[in-house]
């Protein structure tokens, strides 16, 4: 863990910066391009009060400014930040009595290239600001696929790694002089970067029981492109001590005691567990959790994974959120819930995530930019949503913007608060204003005066109307500014002073 000594975080104002992207939206008084968040499907039944926020960090070729996201259940943008440039798995959670925004940035990706992250987790407050990062111990740091403050206790984080190292890959067909990205979990103290957990996949898991072609893949000859067998991308722990990971390239969840022994496997080619019924099998899977005392896994099987450019595996026809239960004496898997996409169906070829929000599923289709939620009783899809336009081309795996896991906070629970002032901008003749990351503005007084220190003057109060407001600037003096307010009226915060001659801010 290093703290910083001040917020990395860059909100701007008063800045006029248009951006040309293929699917991006742009404001008037906020200068990123970010992509739109299009409501496909809402059940009447769902989020009623819009309380919900969906937290989203957009990658690929047509996203003009990667970065960190949030959303409401009405696709209204909330906040964007492309300071740090891409990032993943943006989550809320607890550490040490206080919520946080954790996300992932660094060199990498989860959909393209090694398909790794080397770079660290960054930890954010309600005002926006970066308190500290954490990183694993590792020479290459921390990757991108996981950061799970574990409960209840969350002064802990699990978090993966990876690690080149030369090894001998000719029992499967590759150099005896070979290279080996050998995946590393940890579990870290946050507050003092201590490790108090290392296990390896070099040390623990056979070659042979990678779905990863060398001869297919060309992996495994150059330190550049070391041979991906296992790629650890998720960790979860139990109450005994003990830990799960997913393997996507294994195709297997391990369970793994605390003295480093892998207790049993469930998936892949050498399984423990005899399925009851059909429906328990799963490709590339992502994102697996222990549920329900550790009784059942939730687990996205994407069916399909593309391991390089030119290598692509199709195992089933669509993606899906599985929900298994696991007999851990019986050694038995069993089918419990199925959460299925719609309105397009499709199978995914990298990342994804399934959540669980009290009696609702939020699915994230990874590769896909798809948002869908479900109820968990009835397994009835109510709420369907893309990262970008309602646009034929984000149905499918070539779509430019993907998401790798989908994630939601209430404002209930998370009370955004920036630090920096509402955004003006005057425009042909009118004003428009919004501000970045806050969470509860219910409308925008204006006002005027003809001098920078009085405004006294108020000229009208109108609703907030999406991420960005449009005020007309009839009635204005020489100088205006916009304040914020809460429903009750309370004055959250006020912009800057501008001169209407020229839209300059003065204070």
């Amino acid at each position: 863990m290093r703290r910083l000594l001040g917020s990395l975080s860059i909100i701007f104002a008063g800045l006029h910066l248009q951006v040309n992207a293929l699917f991006e939206q742009t404001f008037h008084s906020f200068p990123l391009a970010v992509q739109p968040f299009a409501i496909l499907e809402r059940s009447p039944k769902y989020d009623p009060d819009n309380i919900n926020l969906y937290l989203v960090c957009p990658t690929g070729g047509a996203v003009a400014d990667p970065g960190a996201a949030i959303y409401k259940s009405n696709g209204e943008l909330v906040w964007a930040n492309s300071t740090f440039g891409a990032c993943n798995d943006l989550n809320l959670q607890t550490f040490d009595g206080e919520d946080f925004l954790t996300f992932w940035v660094g060199a990498g990706s989860a959909a393209a290239g090694g398909q790794m992250g080397f770079g660290t987790v960054i930890m954010m407050n309600s005002n926006y600001e970066v308190v500290m990062n954490v990183s694993a111990v590792n020479p290459e740091g921390t990757d991108l696929h996981e950061f799970n403050i574990v409960k209840p206790e969350n002064r802990t984080a699990l978090i993966t790694a990876f690690h080149t190292i030369p090894m001998d890959l000719s029992s499967i067909g590759g150099p005896v002089n070979g290279w080996y990205s050998n995946g590393v979990i940890q579990e870290v103290d946050i507050a003092s970067g201590a490790v108090l957990f290392n296990w390896t996949t070099f040390d623990h898991i056979a070659l042979e029981e990678s779905f990863n072609n060398i001869s297919l893949t060309g992996q495994g000859f150059a330190e550049e492109t070391p041979f991906d067998a296992v790629h650890i991308n998720a960790i979860d722990k139990d109450n005994e001590g003990n830990y799960i990971i997913s393997a996507r390239h294994t195709q297997t969840i391990y369970k793994i005691a605390a003295n480093g022994t892998i207790l049993w496997r469930l998936g892949g080619k050498m399984s423990d567990f005899t399925s009851i019924g059909n429906g328990t099998e799963f490709h590339w899977q992502h994102h697996a959790r222990w549920r329900m005392d550790q009784t059942h896994i939730s687990l996205f099987d994407d069916g399909a994974a593309r391991l390089t450019e030119n290598v692509t595996f199709i195992d089933e026809a669509e993606a899906t959120g599985k929900y298994l239960k696991i007999d851990q004496k019986a050694m038995t898997v069993s089918l419990a819930k199925i959460f299925k996409p719609g309105p397009s169906r499709n199978f995914s070829l990298a990342e994804g995530s399934v959540e669980f929000y009290g009696n609702e599923v939020l699915v994230g289709y990874g590769f896909l930019p798809w948002f869908e939620a479900y109820s968990f009783d009835a397994e009835e899809r109510l709420f369907s949503a893309v990262v970008g336009p309602d646009d034929p081309s984000l149905r499918n795996n070539n779509a430019g913007i993907n998401n790798y896991r989908a994630f939601q906070t209430t404002t209930q629970r998370f009370v955004g608060h920036p630090t920096q002032p509402p955004n003006v901008s005057l425009t042909d003749g009118n004003i428009f204003v919004s501000w970045n990351g806050a969470t509860h503005v219910a409308s925008y007084t204006l006002l005027t005066g003809h001098s920078a220190e009085n405004l006294s003057t108020t000229v009208v109060t109108v609703p907030k109307s999406g991420f960005e407001t449009s005020i007309s600037s009839k009635g204005s003096q020489q100088f205006i500014a916009v304040a914020a307010n809460a429903a009750n009226g309370t004055v959250l915060g006020k912009s800057l002073v501008y001169r209407t001659s020229n839209s300059d801010s003065v204070v």
